[in-house]
């Protein structure tokens, strides 16, 4: 959130230690906007691949089964999570940068707060930095679906 945050707002450059802090707590970043804890019992037998979505060497090589048995006692656990994490940042970046190019970044901003406040419960500090560049989060109830429409100013 805060990195697509700060796009909007012109920030360009970015040096984050999130990835590696959260993946030494067993937290995942998963592309359909979530994250997931790792050190959870339901993982315990899960063999499904990390992120089905994501083509990092994690993903490929490490069932969620394999990681919930090591990622907060063993440092490669960590690191197996980091380089997931820090794939998922790349990805991210990646979308945000050819949504600029495409001229549908305000579209994609909506889209990705849709998926991450799937509730609309917005932070107030996001709707009002989003605003200041005339990206405006509307909540619309349409059978007890929240969404995230774009106006621009």
């Amino acid at each position: 959130v805060d990195l697509v945050v700060c796009s909007s707002l012109g920030v360009d450059m970015y040096d984050c230690v999130y990835p590696a802090r959260t993946a030494r707590f067993g937290v995942a970043f998963l592309d359909d906007g979530g994250s997931i804890q790792l050190k959870h019992k339901k993982f315990r037998n899960d063999l499904s691949p990390l992120d089905p979505e994501c083509d990092c060497p994690t993903c490929k090589q490490y069932t969620r089964a394999a990681l919930n048995k090591i990622v907060t006692k063993e440092t490669t656990g960590a690191r197996l999570v980091t380089v997931h994490n820090i794939a998922y940042m790349m990805r991210l970046m990646r979308r945000v940068r050819a949504a600029i190019d495409e001229g549908t970044y305000p579209q994609f901003v909506c889209t990705f707060m849709a998926r991450q406040f799937p509730n609309g419960n917005y932070p107030e500090w996001v709707v009002e930095a989003l605003q200041s560049v005339g990206i405006s989060l509307l909540h619309t109830k349409n059978n007890d679906k929240t969404e995230a429409n774009m106006t621009t100013e």
